[in-house]
């Protein structure tokens, strides 16, 4: 068995960052699932009701996946932008 040294670099599919971590790492998790379209760093978002009695979320402001309120992670509170993105795991080589 050979061990991994150095350090080992992959892109983010969703964003484009490159990350580098040390060995024997072979995956990072991007933090750009963290941040709306206008860079804002969100917030968990939990809703205010339950599932069975709830819908879309309806604001002139809010923008994002607004028409699956099940599937929200993360919100805005600046730009009311609200995020189905989950944490993007980058394999490293």
């Amino acid at each position: 068995m050979v061990t991994k040294i150095g350090v080992a670099c992959g892109t983010c599919p969703r964003c484009g960052k490159k990350l580098c971590r040390t060995r024997p790492a072979d995956i990072a998790v991007c933090d750009c699932w963290e941040y709306c379209p206008q860079g804002h760093r969100m917030e968990p978002y939990t809703p205010d009701l339950t599932p069975s009695t709830y819908g879309p979320i309806n604001s002139t402001r809010a923008s994002g996946d607004l028409t699956h309120p099940l599937k929200i992670v993360m919100w805005c509170p600046t730009c009311q932008y609200y995020s189905a993105q989950l944490p993007v795991e980058v394999r490293l080589t």
